[in-house]
């Protein structure tokens, strides 16, 4: 008997690699030569990774899909942070700040670093 429904498998589709790319804000991000630098090397990290549990023929498009969308990535705006998911089936971007933070005030006895 034939399938009709097109719906896939759901362990099907859990074994299907996904790419989650989320990069912090960071000053030089306003510069696009920089933004595209940065996410070309984060595409090359992320090749080498999921190559290494995935087989070739599943990674290539979806890091084929991550590669097409730097050029459409805006520069984020200020205190803006990057993210950028993609599946087989999707791909999206977004820009968000961390609004939950921005009440929140660290106690004097904690250090904080700039990366």
């Amino acid at each position: 008997m034939k399938k009709t429904d097109s719906r896939e498998d759901p362990a099907g589709i859990q074994a299907k690699p996904r790419i989650t790319v989320i990069i912090r804000y960071k000053w030089k991000m306003k510069n696009k030569t920089y933004l595209d630098s940065l996410l070309r090397l984060k595409a090359d990290e992320t090749e080498k990774e999921l190559l290494n549990d995935y087989p070739r023929e599943t990674v290539l498009p979806l890091v084929n899909k991550l590669r097409n969308m730097i050029e459409s990535v805006r520069c984020p705006g200020k205190g803006k942070t990057l993210a950028i998911f993609i599946s087989p089936f999707a791909e999206k971007v977004y820009y968000f700040s961390p609004s939950h933070l921005e009440d929140y005030k660290l106690p004097d006895t904690v250090e904080t670093t700039d990366e």
